[in-house]
């Protein structure tokens, strides 16, 4: 499997905040099948890393990975809270894409309704593929507004936590798109007091789904962003 969102990088969000917790949840990634991560640190109000402060932390994680012989591949990218100017700010490359490329993952309010599909359109319009984080948390965001996503070039990510009904209300949500074929992604969204369930997603999309989808979501569609 690969994981796409994640909060595992040290001391740059509420993810981990050293390096013994970080390796801890890398070393659970492995033991439940994935390969690869992309680390997604938050950029939102609480947490405005400096680019260089993350490309040393990024540095350092790798370094301890290596050291420890954990067989899992390693690449770097953010969860960017949308905010006026977020273009500009990407392509000058003061925030991060995902593993360098085009694919940018994107979040928004869970409190306050917000033009999602105006801020795919405005990255789809810039050479970006935006995919929005967690669609299945914004209660504005319902199976239209996920078609219109998917129909202005934008991708969907939903959490394996969702998936398996660990919050509430969402796992209803994420399962009916999942069913309309509009998801493209299950992801962790993991953090050091978030329990990682992708394992257990995977195994429920199997059983809902079938073996077929579980791939897409969990792998295949993945690869196109890893191997950028």
């Amino acid at each position: 499997m690969i994981d796409i969102h994640s909060h595992i990088l040290p001391a740059v969000d509420d993810g981990c905040s050293d390096l013994e917790q970080a390796l801890s949840l890398i070393k659970e990634e492995s033991r439940q099948g994935i390969t690869d991560i992309v680390l997604t640190p938050h950029y939102r109000a609480e947490f405005l890393p400096k680019k260089e402060k993350i490309e040393k932390q990024f540095a350092l994680l790798k370094e301890a990975v290596s050291g420890e012989g954990t067989s899992v591949n390693l690449y770097l990218g953010q969860e960017i809270f949308v905010f006026d100017g977020v273009v500009n700010a990407v392509k000058s490359g003061r925030l991060f894409t995902l593993n360098g490329g085009k694919y940018v993952l994107l979040e928004f309010s869970t409190r306050q309704e917000r033009d999602i599909a105006e801020a795919v359109y405005t990255f789809v319009s810039a050479g970006f593929i935006p995919i929005v984080a967690h669609i299945e948390r914004y209660f504005y965001a319902d199976i239209v507004a996920a078609k219109e996503i998917k129909e202005l070039g934008g991708l969907i990510q939903v959490n394996a936590g969702s998936v398996c009904g660990k919050f509430g209300a969402y796992k209803k949500k994420a399962a009916a798109l999942i069913k309309a074929e509009l998801v493209d992604f299950v992801a962790s969204d993991v953090h050091f007091k978030r329990r990682n369930y992708m394992l257990k997603a995977y195994n429920a999309v199997v059983k809902k789904f079938g073996s077929e989808t579980a791939y897409k979501l969990f792998t295949e569609n993945a690869k196109a962003i890893i191997n950028q």
